[in-house]
């Protein structure tokens, strides 16, 4: 396990499950063409409404721009009950938001974990930390909810990228500044030119193994 540090901070951990092809190319997915996945939302932390709804935002604007659009599924509410206790489908990931790691697995500075997939299978389960968010915006002086929002986002992006996702740019960087946490809450943290295309194409292929007819 090895922590993705924001000077000194974590913005998460990841758990990979093999290798990953680094330097792997996209098939071509027309940037026009809609692609949707649905985000099973798990909050558990009991996170003020206005919070999550405004990092949900922030979140669904950085996948956007890389051309997939997220449908947000409330799974505590009682009229989404049967849809969230379904059996994980490679386009709907899985995002819980507990208050902190009570297993002490990961310090107060790691916001988040995910469990990619491994070349062979896609990833669907992503975590953060609220708490440690909490203490992390209050510390830089940032935005709380879009804090929030961003450590989704670069959880989601490893979900869909893979655990070598890291960039020297834009949302998946290793290591965020001050700067960096600033200008995302202004939309100005995105996936690189070369991460989009790939965004994408994981996008399109979990919806079209879920629509193949099985034997």
């Amino acid at each position: 396990m090895r922590g993705i540090c924001i000077q000194s901070i974590a913005v998460g951990v990841l758990i990979p499950l093999g290798s990953w092809a680094g330097n792997r190319k996209a098939p071509h997915v027309p940037a026009t063409q809609i692609l949707r996945i649905s985000a099973m939302v798990f909050d558990q932390a009991e996170v003020p409404d206005h919070t999550l709804g405004e990092a949900e935002e922030r979140a669904a604007v950085i996948l956007g721009k890389a051309g997939v659009e997220v449908q947000w599924i409330d799974c505590h509410r009682p009229a989404n009950a049967s849809v969230c206790a379904t059996v994980a489908q490679l386009d709907r990931v899985f995002l819980t938001v507990v208050t902190q790691d009570n297993a002490r697995t990961f310090n107060a500075d790691v916001l988040g974990r995910s469990v990619p997939g491994d070349g062979h299978s896609h990833g669907v389960y992503a975590r953060v930390f609220y708490r440690h968010i909490q203490a992390k915006a209050e510390q830089e002086r940032v935005d709380l909810a879009q804090l929030l929002g961003l450590a989704v986002a670069h959880e989601f992006g490893h979900l869909l990228l893979g655990p070598k996702a890291h960039s020297t740019e834009g949302i998946m960087r290793a290591n965020w500044s001050r700067s960096d946490m600033e200008r995302g809450s202004k939309g100005q943290l995105c996936f690189t030119d070369r991460q989009a295309p790939l965004v994408r194409a994981d996008v399109q292929s979990r919806i079209e193994e879920r629509e193949r007819p099985q034997n």
